[in-house]
């Protein structure tokens, strides 16, 4: 399933290795990940996000606060998709696919990330999962290859998830809901705002469903409410003061606020 970055050419499984016809070699690393990511598809020498990001996200997802969220990808799953090869479009640290595999262990699943770190995360508990550093722009994978694919709060590419995904074959999304972590913004931030509710814009696919998952939840330790806050695009754009005011919890009850997005590959 996977293609060779340089000649698109199917890559084979030999030993610890990915081959294809041209003699095009990438070696499998200890975690299980294999590497088929160029250096002119990066846009830095470490793309993606920073190891401290995915450490705080691991932390905070296997602390079970989306737990929702993930329960809600994979009764989608089910009704959808059922079988077949799916991939994680941006796995990160692969906990909705771990949880997704324990789920549903018949779907032959890929995960892809531009984060090496993550990767390496999500092939370590993950086993199963034929797992790749890979940009989303340039996705190593056969045409009309994939049953279904899933994209967490990540980057996408509508013209590569309508190249890998078959006829009548879904896209599954997650962006944010209005209320998204609102709570904790009202501490932060001295005018809050609501998300615009966006969903994914795929030419070549239909939108046969939107599924809202809205909760509460509340974060235990000032490590959980840390962990949360930095996995989050707003740590790159907010001050150290105002940062320090959500640091000065040691609890905190807020919104989580999903909107999953359910694509249908049109025919033809």
């Amino acid at each position: 399933m996977f293609l060779c970055p340089k000649c698109k050419k199917v890559l084979t499984k030999k030993d610890r290795s990915y081959v294809c016809v041209d003699n095009h070699q990438y070696d499998i690393a200890k975690e299980g990940y294999v590497n088929l990511i160029l250096a002119n598809q990066k846009n830095s020498k470490e793309p993606g996000d920073p190891k401290e990001s995915l450490v705080s996200r691991r932390t905070f997802l296997y602390a079970g606060y989306y737990e929702a969220l993930s329960d809600a990808l994979n009764a989608v799953v089910k009704q959808y998709v059922g079988s077949g090869s799916f991939l994680d479009a941006g796995c990160g640290v692969g906990y909705y696919l771990e949880r997704m595999m324990l789920a549903h262990p018949n779907l032959d699943y890929y995960a892809v990330d531009i984060a090496k770190e993550g990767v390496k995360m999500c092939a370590k508990r993950n086993k199963q999962a034929n797992c790749a550093v890979a940009s989303v722009f340039h996705l190593p994978l056969a045409d009309h290859s994939l049953d279904g694919l899933m994209s967490v709060f990540c980057p996408y590419s509508a013209e590569e998830f309508s190249r890998i995904v078959k006829e009548n074959g879904y896209v599954i999304s997650v962006t944010p809901g209005k209320r998204h972590l609102y709570e904790m913004k009202e501490i932060v931030y001295a005018n809050p705002y609501e998300n615009d509710e966006a969903g994914y814009t795929l030419p070549d696919f239909d939108c046969v469903e939107q599924r809202k998952v809205t909760t509460k939840i509340c974060l235990k330790s000032k490590t959980d409410i840390e962990a949360l806050w930095t996995m989050t695009p707003y740590v790159h754009k907010t001050s150290k003061d105002d940062t320090q005011k959500l640091y000065n919890y040691d609890t905190l009850e807020t919104t989580i606020d999903f909107l999953i997005g359910i694509y249908q590959k049109k025919r033809g």
